[in-house]
This record gives structure tokens, sequence and C-alpha cells, in this order.
């Protein structure tokens, strides 16, 4: 096997133009070529890709992995785990290398053991970083890095959009089930108690399926102010500047992504961020200005509609200096570069 930098160990389902944590994933694997990607999820079969750069496994392929990946591994001079707080597969087979650990997303518990044995520990956001220092992590390990945007493609437009509240969701969960903690009930419920305010959808089509849609249809039928996308929209850089804002609206604080990407393209467009306050990054958009808190509640998020349009140039300005500031993806890059190279 040829001796590769870094072995990116993830849970993603390897679909990056459609998914944030396969996009980050294949951004850094193409940034640092000498690299590989691992996935372990319920959303693959097998997958071999780029000449086995890239490969796949469903979980039931749970003892033939557990040999597969200490023999991956050693090929490598780096490890790094891109995943949820309780990644259990690599805490029981990554033994080898030295350890970076990525907390892509946030949901679940800690899993301190696999922590204490990583040489770096990386968060998206601020409040995660104060969670692994609360848990007994020194400071000295820990980094916070953002995921990146490329701010040559995400630009802000020319003016303001015109008419009335324009809102664009882009965060669309892959299940049933997550549609509530997601928001999406409570934001078709604002839809219809505002006719004024539109609301646009956009859905993926998963390339194993998904089971989100079907309610969601039924959800918003008869909604003249709600735009149901069914298909992966390709040019997400055209999408974001006809909108007023780019709303989260989770409803526990695991709703999703803690730090989601449509979020900060938003931004980086200069679309304000309407964020609920039980989503983690609302801690940033209050703290930076750079958009709308809100009581994730139907009426709670048309104050905050109301609230950041009599502010919209302001907030505006406010998101696209937060996005050159925090979110630029070469940032994003060369502070792992600087992590790899403090390993070697």
């Amino acid at each position: 096997m040829a001796r590769t930098r870094v072995v990116y160990w993830n849970t993603a389902c390897l679909e990056p133009s459609i998914e944030a944590v396969s996009k980050e994933l294949f951004e850094l694997a193409a940034h640092f070529p000498d690299s590989r990607l691992f996935a372990v999820s319920p959303h693959l079969g097998f997958r071999r890709e780029d000449g086995g750069r890239v490969l796949g496994f469903h979980p039931r392929w749970d003892l033939t992995l557990r040999l597969l990946i200490p023999w991956v591994e050693r090929g490598a001079r780096i490890s790094h785990v891109y995943s949820d707080p309780s990644p259990w597969l690599f805490h029981r087979t990554l033994r080898r290398r030295p350890l970076v650990w990525t907390v892509a997303t946030e949901a679940g518990r800690l899993l301190e053991p696999f922590a204490d044995r990583c040489r770096v520990v990386v968060a998206q956001t601020e409040g995660f970083r104060r969670r692994l220092r609360e848990a007994g992590l020194p400071e000295d390990r820990l980094r916070w890095i953002p995921p990146g945007i490329d701010l040559d493609r995400f630009r802000p437009s020319a003016s303001r959009p015109e008419g009335g509240p324009r809102l664009l969701f882009a965060s669309a969960p892959r299940s049933a089930e997550e549609l509530e903690a997601r928001g999406v009930p409570l934001l078709i419920d604002a839809a219809r108690q505002a006719p004024e305010m539109s609301v646009r959808l956009l859905y993926r089509q998963w390339r194993s399926g998904y089971t989100s849609l079907a309610p969601t249809e039924e959800a918003v039928r008869g909604l003249a102010n709600v735009e149901l996308v069914r298909e992966s929209v390709k040019d997400m850089a055209g999408e974001y500047p006809g909108h007023h804002f780019t709303v989260i609206p989770y409803t526990t604080p695991d709703g999703g992504k803690e730090c989601p990407n449509s979020l900060l393209e938003g931004m980086a467009c200069g679309v304000p961020a309407l964020v609920s306050d039980a989503a983690p990054f609302a801690e940033y958009v209050r703290q930076h200005g750079c958009g709308e808190v809100f009581e994730p509640t139907p009426a709670g998020l048309a104050v905050a509609v109301e609230r950041g349009l009599a502010r919209w140039d302001e907030r505006s300005r406010a998101a696209r200096t937060a996005a050159e500031r925090d979110f630029d993806r070469r940032v994003t890059l060369r502070r792992y570069e600087e992590v790899y190279d403090g390993l070697e």
C-alpha cells in the first residue's frame, strides 16, 4: 500500500454535492492529495472510488472492518476522525497513528476516553469547544476550526432583495423522524400564519433514498407562499442572493449540523442568518450581529423576521464580514495544515 499522509475516518454518506460533512471531507482530501477517505455509514453498501482512495462500507461489515481498519491505518502517518461525539468503531480500532478528531456534528454523548487519546480535538463551534474544555481536555489540544466557504464563489448581490420577506431553508433532513427537531413543521406553520412571507424549501435527491419528502409535501399542500424544491440544486451560489434570510429553525440543540454550511454560504452572500435559540449557532449570530435569533415558535420567527428586515442592510454587511473573518476556506485548510505539521 502506498504511504499516505492522512486517512479521514468518518460516518458520512459520501455524497459531497448535497451533504455537508461529505463536502467538507472531499475538500480536505482534494487539498491533501496524499490522503484517503474511509467511511462507515448505514447509507452505504460498498463504495470504491478514485482508485481506492475513497472507500465506503455499511456497518453490517463490522467483523471485516475490525480487521481492515487497522490494516489501512498502518499505511498512514496521521488518522483524522471526522464524526459525531461517539465514534465507537474508530475508538475500538484506531491505535497506531497520531489521532486528530473533528467533531462535525455535536449530537450525542461525548466519548471521553477517545478524546483523551487524541492529540488534537477540533470543534466547529465555540460552544462545543467549551464543552470539551469542561470535560477536562487541555486547552493546547483544542482547536476551533469551522467549515470553510469559497468566498470567491459565494458573494453578495449588488442590491437588496425586493418585495416581502423571502426565507431560504436549505438544510432539509433525510428522514421523516428528523423533521420536528429540524424545525420543518415550525417553518411551515409560520408561513401559514404569515402569507406575506415566502419560504423556499430545498430538498435533495439522496442516492439511497429518503423519507422526509412525502410528509413535507402533505404539509405544504395548498400553501401558495411555500415552494418545495424536490431535486438537488446544482448552483447553490445562485440561490442565496434572492432571499432576505437563510433560516435554521431547529427546535432542539441536536436538530441538525451545529455549523450549517447553508447558513455560512448565505452569510458569504450577504444574506443574514435567521436562527432559533435552540440551535448552537445562535450564540455566534448574537455575538457578531450577522442575523437574528428567535424563539422556536411561529410567532417568535415572525418577530425576528420583522426585526431583521428593519436592520437588513446592517445585518447583511455583518454577515459578509463574519464570513470573511471566520469561514474562509483557505484559512480552514491552512489551519488543518498547521495541525498536521504539528504531529509530524
